[in-house]
C-alpha cells in the first residue's frame, strides 16, 4: 500500500526501549527449598540439606550464599516452610546440577532476580520436584531498584564489566 504525502502513518505502540546494559541478561538467581514445617521428618531433611550446602560453600565448592533465615512458617509468596539460596550466574550451572542430584524429596523453585519479582516467581520460574502454590499477590509487579544481592562478592549484577 502506498502512502499519500498528506497522510500520516498510523501511530505505533510505544517505542521499544533498550534495557540498561546491566539488564541485558539475568545475572542472579534464587533457589527456594521447600518443606512441610509441621512434618518433623520433612523439616529435618530440609535442614540437613541446608547443612550440606553450607559445608560445600565453606569448602569453596561453589560460590552461592544460603540466606541464614529458615522460614519455619509461610512468608511472602511462600505458602509453606522454606529457605533460599542465592546463586550468581557465574555459579548457576554448578548450583543447578547440585540441586538436581541432591534435593531429595524437596521441591525447589528456581527463579531469576530482576525488577519484576512477580514474573520472576511465576512466568520465569522453573521447578525441581512438585511445584508449591505461591501467593503472587505478595510480590511487587515492578521495582525501580535492581535487586543487587551481596555486591561485596563482585558477582552477578555486581561483577565488573568485561
Amino acid at each position: 500500500m502506498t502512502q499519500v504525502d498528506d497522510e500520516k502513518p498510523a501511530p505505533s505502540a510505544a517505542p521499544c526501549e533498550r534495557l540498561p546494559e546491566e539488564e541485558e541478561e539475568i545475572k542472579e538467581f534464587h533457589f527456594h527449598v521447600y518443606f512441610f514445617q509441621n512434618n518433623e521428618e520433612n523439616r529435618k531433611s530440609a535442614e540437613e540439606l541446608r547443612e550440606k550446602i553450607l559445608k560445600l560453600v565453606d569448602k569453596g565448592f561453589f560460590h552461592i550464599v544460603p540466606l541464614w533465615r529458615i522460614n519455619q512458617q509461610p512468608i511472602g509468596p511462600h505458602t509453606i516452610g522454606s529457605y533460599e539460596v542465592w546463586a550468581p550466574k557465574e555459579h548457576f550451572s554448578r548450583a543447578y546440577s547440585w540441586f538436581l542430584l541432591h534435593r531429595g524429596v524437596h521441591s525447589v523453585l528456581i527463579h531469576p532476580l530482576t525488577r519484576e519479582a512477580r514474573r520472576d516467581h511465576h512466568e520465569r520460574a522453573a521447578w525441581l520436584g512438585t511445584p508449591v502454590p505461591l501467593d503472587l499477590s505478595q510480590l511487587p509487579v515492578f521495582t525501580i531498584e535492581l535487586p543487587l544481592q551481596y555486591p561485596e562478592l563482585k558477582l552477578g549484577y555486581s561483577a565488573p564489566n568485561e
